[in-house]
């Protein structure tokens, strides 16, 4: 009798876990970090994608690739790079007499509608979401003009959203996190692509963990 209680009772663990297997692997709780390199062009490309490979960190994620993509659907044409640029400038950046620096900020309050981002695993899968992008790039002659050269460096920063839209390894997980790097254009005159680095971190949640909960109830009420 106890041998076929064990057995029923491992069937029916089976056969409602089964589908969860890759997910249940990993905590209902989870933290990423992960360092980043890629490049991207706001100016010459419509819409603004950068992207790249995920080089150092969590395992889980360390060689897949990483996007983001911004909403330019009311910037002038890339035909016309300078009435581009300008109107990025004008439109989205900020000065601080105090800190002699521009910052832009793309969300959903300064864009049509939110920046998005994703990152995938051939392996592990994929996770997408939303996201703010923060810009800074520094007056170093503190004039209050911004040159060329000071357009050959800059900082980002920016908060994300993890949506529940992920597969694999991730397909049950929502959070949020944050980033930071920096960029570098070795051709700002002519509108190059900024190279770019940095760091994130991603604090995901299991977002199903009623579903499972209410499967080990199930399993309970078998057995009473």
């Amino acid at each position: 009798m106890k041998k076929m209680i064990r057995t029923i009772l491992f069937l029916l663990i089976v056969s409602v876990f089964l589908p969860y297997n890759a997910e249940a692997q990993l905590p209902d709780t989870l933290r990423l970090e992960f360092d980043f390199v890629g490049a991207g062009n706001a100016v010459m490309d419509s819409p603004p994608l950068y992207a790249g490979d995920i080089v150092d960190g969590d395992e889980l994620v360390v060689d897949g690739t990483w996007w983001v993509e911004l909403d330019d659907s009311d910037w002038p044409a890339t035909t016309d790079p300078g009435a581009r640029w300008d109107y990025i400038f004008d439109n989205h950046f900020d000065y601080d007499p105090v800190s002699f620096t521009w910052t832009a900020v793309f969300d959903g309050n300064t864009l049509p509608e939110k920046p998005t981002w994703g990152v995938e695993h051939s392996t592990n899968g994929t996770m997408t979401g939303t996201l703010v992008v923060l810009m800074t790039l520094y007056d170093y002659d503190m004039n209050g003009e911004l040159s060329a050269d000071e357009r050959a460096f800059g900082l980002f920063a920016g908060t994300f959203i993890v949506m529940k839209y992920g597969t694999g390894c991730f397909a049950n997980y929502c959070g949020d996190g944050a980033y930071n790097g920096s960029l570098t254009n070795e051709d700002p005159v002519n509108f190059a692509d900024d190279a770019v680095d940095g760091s994130c971190i991603l604090d995901l949640i299991n977002c199903s963990i009623g579903v499972e909960e209410a499967s080990w109830s199930y399993i309970k009420s078998v057995f009473k």
